[in-house]
């Protein structure tokens, strides 16, 4: 996966390239401009700071079973990540995807998104899971937007989907 630059819906350009083991910082700094909603839906719990120790686990990856992509604006801030994680021994993965409150609603979480599940089935990942708010609605339109489809189930406000990667 090499580095390439896109350009969102509102003008702005981004650099999308994998992680590095370098991001760490970035990508905790990147966690403290997320509003406690985007915290919420990311994580599903109110979390002003990105523990050390998961923003290692996050930024070190093995590019095969463990990958994420980055957007990085001019600045060289992380802006947006989209991540997938397998599960041992099969073809699925746990997909998450957050941006930057300033960068949503302007394609950058499907563009994070279409680049990862292109990876993602160039290692042999067939379909993506994923526990979303109800309320998370434009998480749906992503996902929608990328062309994942596939099964869910629903329990307390949360939504178990289970997504086939689409045809190359």
């Amino acid at each position: 996966m090499a580095a390439t630059s896109i350009t969102l819906d509102d003008g702005t350009r981004l650099t999308v390239r994998p992680i590095d083991m370098d991001d760490t910082d970035r990508l905790m700094a990147m966690h403290l401009r997320l509003s406690p909603g985007t915290v919420r839906r990311r994580f599903f719990a109110l979390l002003p700071e990105l523990d050390p120790k998961q923003a290692h686990r996050f930024t070190h990856v093995d590019g095969n079973d463990r990958a994420a992509v980055v957007a990085v604006n001019d600045a060289g801030d992380l802006v947006g990540v989209a991540r997938y994680d397998r599960f041992d021994g099969t073809q699925d993965a746990e997909v998450a995807v957050v941006v930057q409150d300033s960068y949503q609603h302007h394609g950058l979480g499907t563009a994070l998104l279409t680049e990862l599940t292109t990876y993602a089935r160039a290692h042999g990942i067939e379909r993506f899971v994923a526990d979303v708010l109800m309320e998370n609605s434009p998480m749906f339109a992503t996902f929608s937007d990328v062309g994942l489809v596939g099964t869910s189930e629903y329990s307390s406000g949360v939504a178990h989907l289970v997504m086939t990667l689409p045809p190359a």
